[in-house]
């Protein structure tokens, strides 16, 4: 047990203590020497085993990098095309002729931004400069404004059918997401459902008054009409999504349509997809939205101007996340070479399957909470908690269900969560008004205690 322990502890010590000389906090280095220690301890000193390894856990988590690049392209192209103004003000004409209607809105814009965007930070961002003004002229204080952007936005990345959280969970155990997409359908739908309700007439309720100049004026009907084609590209992706991903239909367009191109006596899925880490750019997740991608820039003219700028800013903004992911493919490579899981999965057989649990789900919401990222903190500990869990009878469907809401449940949970001081930073500086982020953190905290119960649920279920 040694062999695992050392190498968790130097991970656990590294990501979460700054003071750490050189090191502290960089995740990149933490990935690294863990891997790096688990070989070694597991006495593997080949490089080329090494080299192989880092190749394994790199296609292991390859589609969730490609999903990062390519939904960091998306989403900037979307918001230089004004299809999230154009979502948020049609919204708006639908239900923000109340106070409760707009929160509502703005709850749904925040989930959709999220769902794309990937980070809370990221969405607060870009979509809180257009929802904050409006939220202060309508009464909210600064710690009400704050934590319904943190809520909606935290919510997005687990919303289907995109789903960042499933998608990292199923890559870390190597199992596929359709089933688990399916389910978090009921439970992350419901969890949403029930959050805007709860927001909506607990802390909205008729509180407050809406300000003349925030009541639409403009139909919905009106503002398609006139904007629907900047809509194009957004409605695309979540056609191919959801194609795949709705138990009813589970069709896959993207990868259908590869299957019809032929290629070297055979066809252009299976060459590609045969291809390590490369061939990874064939989940339908990724091919969606390079082909809405592409659908956006052939139908927007103004998209085509600067687009090697704007690619390279986009690439920029998501270099880091990159790496990290890259480096955690050593990592999980490397636990799976030295023997690690094997460890943990023997250990994990002789411990009360309660104590596991409630441990691990323990620590998945608290590194959530801290990190302020559900994809890091999953990286982090799922291929530690992933296999101990399935030896004591857990199966890999539930626990990836179980991983994804855990994460997610800490991203705005108190009393540390990093995604309100940042939203919190951004709200007062806006309003130039001070956000009390304790505040902040009791308001989100209902909608992560549900999504907790929600992953505790599947993991006793």
């Amino acid at each position: 047990m040694i062999t695992v322990i050392i190498p968790v502890l130097f991970l656990m010590l590294v990501s979460a203590v700054k003071k750490v000389p050189l090191i502290g906090g960089n995740l990149i280095a933490a990935f690294v020497g863990t891997g790096v220690l688990a070989l070694v301890l597991g006495g593997v000193y080949d490089p080329v085993v090494w080299a192989q390894a880092w190749l394994t856990g790199l296609n292991q988590v390859a589609f969730i990098i490609f999903i990062v690049i390519f939904g960091s392209i998306f989403s900037a192209l979307q918001v230089k095309s004004g299809a999230m103004d154009t979502v948020l003000n049609v919204l708006r004409a639908i239900f923000g002729h109340t106070p409760q209607g707009l929160v509502l809105a703005i709850l749904i814009a925040m989930c959709l931004g999220g769902s794309l965007v990937g980070t809370v930070s990221a969405v607060g961002a870009v979509i809180g400069m257009l929802v904050v003004p409006a939220m202060d002229d309508m009464g909210l204080d600064p710690d009400m404004n704050c934590a319904i952007i943190v809520t909606g936005g935290s919510l997005g990345a687990i919303m289907p059918p995109i789903s960042n959280a499933i998608n990292v969970a199923c890559s870390i155990l190597g199992i596929p997401t359709d089933h688990v997409l399916q389910i978090s359908y009921l439970t992350v739908g419901a969890a949403f459902a029930l959050t805007c309700i709860f927001v909506c007439k607990v802390y909205i309720g008729d509180k407050y008054k809406m300000p003349q100049h925030l009541i639409p004026t403009e139909k919905a009907a009106s503002i398609l009409k006139r904007e629907w084609r900047k809509l194009i590209p957004l409605m695309v992706l979540i056609l191919l999504v959801a194609l795949n991903s709705i138990p009813a239909i589970s069709f896959d367009a993207t990868s259908t349509l590869m299957k019809a191109v032929p290629m070297g006596g055979s066809n252009l899925y299976a060459c590609l997809s045969s291809v390590p880490v490369i061939g990874q750019v064939t989940n339908n997740i990724v091919m969606a939205l390079f082909v809405a991608i592409v659908v956006a820039i052939a139908i927007t003219p103004e998209l085509r101007q600067n687009t090697a700028a704007d690619l390279a800013k986009s690439l920029r903004a998501v270099r880091v996340s990159v790496l990290i992911q890259i480096f955690a493919g050593f990592f999980l490579g490397a636990f799976r070479a030295g023997g690690q899981i094997a460890v943990i999965s023997e250990w994990a057989a002789g411990l009360s399957a309660v104590a596991l649990k409630l441990g691990g789900a323990g620590a998945l919401i608290l590194g959530g909470m801290l990190v302020g990222a559900q994809s890091t903190t999953q990286t982090t500990l799922l291929p530690i908690l992933g296999p101990a869990w399935m030896a004591t009878g857990v199966s890999d469907i539930h626990a990836a269900v179980a991983s994804s809401h855990l994460a997610a449940a800490g991203q705005g949970l108190p009393p540390a969560d990093l995604n309100t001081f940042v939203i919190a930073g951004l709200v007062s500086s806006l309003l130039q008004k001070e956000v009390n982020p304790m505040k902040s953190m009791i308001l989100t905290a209902p909608y992560c205690i549900l999504l907790a119960i929600i992953g505790l649920a599947f993991l006793f279920i």
